[in-house]
Parts: C-alpha cells; sequence; structure tokens
C-alpha cells in the first residue's frame, strides 16, 4: 500500500518549471524528495530534510520559500497561497550552489497547542532566477496530519453510466465528495455481472483532500456476449469502506445489433415476397 501511495503522489505533484516556451528544462534545479507524509501530535514537532541539485552550468542563487496548497474541485489542478500558518521553519531561505553541486536542507514542522486534528498542506519552494524574465522553480510537498479524531469520510454523487452500451470499453464516471478532515486515498474500479460472466476493470489510485469533490472517470471492459448486466463501480479506501453505485445495463455491441438489422431486414423481404405470391383470396 505505502508504495501504492508513493506511486500517486509521483502523478499528483512533480517538480514544477516556470519558464517561456523552449526555455531548456536541464537548466534548473533538482529536489528530492518531491513530497512526504508527515504527522505530528498538536503542541508537538517533527523535523525532515530535502536535497537540491543545481543542474546548471553556473552559479545559482536559490530563494526557498514556504506556501500551502489545495486542489481545485473536479480538476483537481493545484493551487498555491502564501502561508497563512507559521508551521514550517526552514534552515535557510536563501542559499548559493555551485553548478554540479547538491545540498541537503533542512526544517521543522511545528503544530501549535490546540491544533484541530486533521490535515494541513504545504508546498517548499525553491526558486532559481535565470535572468530577468525567467525562473526554475522546484517543491516538495508537506502532507501533514496533525493526529487524533480523523474522520476519513466521503460519498459519490452525479454518478453517470449508459443504459445501453456499444463498444468494447463501457465507460462510467462519478464525483467523490470528501467530507473528511484529513487526506486519504481512493480506488476507483468497476465491473459487469450477468448471464454467469463477470467483467472488472483494473483499480485506478486518486488521492483526496479534505473538503474537496473529485471527478473520477474509467472504463470497464466490455463481456463477450450481448445481453443485460448489472454493473457496479466506485471505490474503496484504505479503512476499509466501499462505496459503490449499482445500475442496469444492456451491453449490445455493434456486431449484435448488425445481426439483428440483417435479420430485420431479411425477415422483411421474406416477408414482402410471401405476401406477392401467396394466391389472392375471394369470392
Amino acid at each position: 500500500m505505502f508504495l501504492r501511495a508513493c506511486f500517486i503522489g509521483i502523478l499528483l505533484f512533480s517538480a514544477i518549471i516556470v519558464a517561456p516556451v523552449g526555455a531548456q528544462s536541464n537548466r534548473g534545479l533538482f529536489m528530492t524528495p518531491v513530497r512526504e507524509y508527515i504527522q505530528v501530535a498538536a503542541g508537538g514537532a517533527t523535523g525532515g530534510r530535502f536535497t537540491l541539485a543545481n543542474l546548471t552550468d553556473r552559479e545559482a542563487n536559490i530563494v526557498v520559500s514556504v506556501e500551502q496548497f489545495t486542489v481545485e474541485d473536479y480538476t483537481y489542478d493545484y493551487r498555491f497561497t502564501p502561508s497563512k500558518k507559521d508551521w514550517v521553519k526552514l534552515s535557510t531561505n536563501q542559499l548559493q550552489l555551485q553548478a554540479g553541486k547538491s545540498r541537503e536542507v533542512s526544517y521543522e514542522i511545528k503544530a501549535p497547542e490546540g491544533a484541530t486534528p486533521g490535515g494541513y498542506y504545504f508546498t517548499i519552494f525553491a526558486t532559481d532566477m535565470l535572468d530577468t524574465d525567467r525562473k526554475v522553480r522546484v517543491g516538495e510537498a508537506l502532507y501533514v496530519t496533525v493526529k487524533g479524531d480523523l474522520k476519513l469520510t466521503s460519498y459519490i454523487q452525479n454518478a453517470s453510466l449508459p443504459m445501453v452500451a456499444f463498444n468494447s470499453d463501457i465507460p462510467f464516471s462519478f464525483d467523490i465528495n470528501s467530507t473528511a478532515n484529513s487526506h486519504f486515498f481512493t480506488y476507483a474500479s468497476g465491473k459487469l455481472a450477468g448471464l454467469g460472466i463477470e467483467s472488472k476493470s483494473d483499480e485506478a489510485t486518486h488521492l483526496m483532500l479534505p473538503g474537496t469533490i473529485r471527478t473520477i472517470k474509467g472504463t470497464i471492459p466490455a463481456p463477450v456476449f450481448p445481453g443485460v448486466y448489472q454493473a457496479t463501480y466506485g471505490y474503496r479506501v484504505d479503512d476499509g469502506q466501499t462505496i459503490t453505485q449499482t445500475r442496469y445495463l444492456v451491453y449490445a455491441p455493434l456486431w449484435f445489433v448488425a445481426l439483428l438489422v440483417g435479420a430485420g431486414l431479411i425477415g422483411a423481404a421474406f416477408w414482402r415476397r410471401h405476401r406477392r405470391t401467396r394466391p389472392p383470396t375471394g369470392s
């Protein structure tokens, strides 16, 4: 589960480079790790560290700062704002790195007394100005959890699944509305059952932040045979909750539709021919 969480973290937060089109991506900084999941008690403190490497061919004057982040509903695009919480203390706010050199920087996270249990989200940014209008900015995301009563609650809304499906992949979508007070991972999937057949999709991992809504889309592999199937789609979370929707759909692959149309045309032609050749009736 930890490896899966790290994988989704890589997808959700990568190094950010701010530069005009055509700028060389290797003229900048390298930062590792790019995310940390940290737990701290209210009134307590914990430490961490990251490494900065200068991948340019010149000396870099680097400014290190802290911002908070959240995400946009539905799209989950990241949004960064100046930090309103003085929780993250850096060992330095400015440093110089010679070309090809690296340096380790430490920080301390201290949650104040009485901090409400739940998730708090910060980003440590390192910025190097290449010239007057170009800069390289890389960041490490800090997913901080204040220990205590954590509620990882959520529900499905705006679920969608076609009533009739024709293609080899059957699409589904839904929104996860997080009513949690901390972040958690979800594992979304779907399956069809009917005619003694079951068809399942692979699980897709998504991170949820508290108080947000995220749109999830996926596809279920179509079964071999046409018919009426029960579709179940939704997600599970690490604490064992499984939240799903159930719908019925008709699967009619194109070859089956063509077969029905062909049979209908043949039947209609046969009926017309039989009607023309039938002897007249009457007195």
